[in-house]
């Protein structure tokens, strides 16, 4: 029988236990046939879309841990197989607030679409686990690439979320060469640093302290858990969701905090001075306007550029610099009162009337020619999920454009406003309050600061969904976000902090 005699019989099959069974995400299905069976099954086809590069640095591996002396921990969750653990882990990462990795396959996203649908609702990341869950070294180069883009392409469809450049091999199966071709399609192989073996069930001599046991027994700074969605064929039983709240309350005890494999592409925050001045902390420093801003002219802003991880500067003429990001534009010669980068790539400038002016991104409307007498535009903010903004005013109130609306902080003083990775918006209030609006709230420093000292700017970070604060004094306070360092006490003379970004 040739392989495309072997295709029809697939197809001829698709729905029996026998396919069912081979199309479940779970290590214990070793069987050479599964990968056999996947190979010669017709895929999806594949978007036209060109593909995207690999982001800078992550080709070439399959990343077990992520590289930080941070204590971080990213829970990962593989689906598959059934979704009969789906509703309490989101239950208990919803509880504990905490953002995790799920990654998909394509035939879960078709076979269970609402709880893939619940999963992205809930702003967790999702990766691409394939469709099939082939054995890779078995496959051939064009099979490969169709089982990476066919399931980003049937996750999207499903979810809406897009899964690059995240990838799991099925079964932690894969070598050198089916590294570089999944690299080819533009994505970033992430393993793991401990597999719970939860999959295993109770039949397979686990329990839920199992599960425990092996992720505090490894546990580092950047582990990696392997956990999964669904319950063991045999028993039934859902040990990894189970075990999850004890997992998560005893890392916390022990001083972690929980990331995406966002975490991958950065880590950390850099905080701008008025001389342009960039400081690094936990994350790449690629240069700075120090030294090199004309006489009256200061740093006003700066902005992370998601896909590059470098930044823009924006300055107050209006000029943007670019360090590690590409520059589209500038609003030179005009007076400014904010920067966003936005999830797609490009920047959006704000102007103390509200105009939004959009540099290699989307414009969807502003606030010009709307603002009452007396108020400006101080502040603007990109939504992560839909790509449009916010834009904050100076008396707390909030616009949205493309960007759901949930609340403002009208009748006060504001100095900052932050998107948040799983949607929503975060403002911040002078004496270090921090304001929730369709984002978890992890605390704030009312009440906490020093005679003379004011909170100046937040952050949030995109792989915990916390935040950070940046104070006048240089110092930065850390919520649900690793702290890694600040400017307090070292502020140049004769220079302010004007701006943090989280990367």
């Amino acid at each position: 029988m040739n392989v495309g005699e072997f295709s029809r019989v697939v197809t001829a099959m698709k729905g029996t236990r026998i396919i069912r069974g081979l199309a479940r995400c779970m290590p214990w299905v070793a069987l050479v046939t599964a990968g056999a069976l996947a190979m010669a099954a017709p895929l999806p086809a594949v978007s036209a879309a060109a593909t995207r590069p690999v982001p800078p640095g992550l080709g070439g591996q399959n990343w077990t841990a992520i590289p930080t002396h941070a204590k971080i921990v990213a829970l990962t969750f593989d689906a598959g197989a059934n979704a009969d653990g789906v509703q309490p882990i989101l239950g208990t990462l919803a509880k504990y607030r905490v953002r995790a990795t799920f990654n998909l396959t394509g035939n879960f996203v078709r076979d269970f679409p609402a709880q893939s649908k619940a999963i992205a609702a809930a702003g967790h990341r999702i990766g691409d686990h394939s469709v099939t869950h082939p054995y890779f070294t078995k496959l051939t180069d064009a099979q490969i690439r169709d089982q990476v883009l066919s399931a980003e392409s049937q996750i999207a469809s499903v979810t809406g979320a897009d899964p690059w450049p995240w990838f799991r091999f099925p079964y932690g199966d894969y070598n050198q060469h089916a590294i570089s071709m999944v690299n080819g399609t533009g994505f970033v192989p992430v393993g793991w640093t401990v597999d719970t073996l939860g999959w295993k069930g109770t039949s397979g001599g686990i329990t839920a302290q199992t599960v425990l046991n092996r992720v505090l027994g490894s546990l580092q700074p950047g582990e990696i858990a392997l956990m999964h969605c669904g319950s063991n064929p045999d028993d039934h039983s859902t040990l990894d969701a189970d075990a999850l709240p004890a997992v998560i309350q005893s890392l916390q005890a022990r001083g972690y905090s929980f990331v995406t494999v966002d975490a991958l592409m950065g880590l950390g925050y850099h905080v701008l001075t008025s001389n342009g001045g960039v400081h690094n902390y936990g994350t790449p420093w690629y240069g700075s306007d120090a030294g090199k801003l004309p006489a009256g002219v200061t740093a006003t802003a700066i902005a992370a550029d998601p896909k590059t991880g470098g930044y823009w500067i924006l300055k107050s003429n209006g000029g943007v610099d670019n360090y590690n990001a590409p520059w589209y534009g500038s609003m030179a010669g005009h007076t400014v009162t904010g920067i966003a980068g936005t999830p797609g790539g490009g920047y959006l400038l704000l102007t103390p009337n509200g105009g939004v002016h959009n540099y290699g991104t989307r414009w969807y409307g502003s606030s010009a020619g709307k603002l009452p007498t007396g108020i400006k535009a101080v502040g603007i903010a990109a939504d992560a999920k839909t790509g449009g903004y916010w834009i904050l005013k100076s008396n707390g109130g909030v616009d949205n454009y493309n960007a759901p609306w949930y609340g403002s902080m009208a009748g006060h003083t504001v100095t900052g406003i932050a998107g948040t990775p799983g949607g929503g918006y975060l403002v911040l209030t002078p004496d270090g309050g921090v304001h929730n609006f369709g984002a978890p709230w992890y605390g704030s420093d009312a009440g906490k600061l020093p005679a003379g000292v004011t909170a100046t700017g937040i952050a949030a970070d995109p792989a915990t969904g916390g935040y950070w604060i940046v104070k006048s004094n240089g110092g930065v306070d850390a919520f649900a976000a690793p702290w890694y360092g600040s400017l307090a006490g070292q502020v140049p003379a004769g220079q302010s902090v004007t701006g943090i970004a989280g990367e």
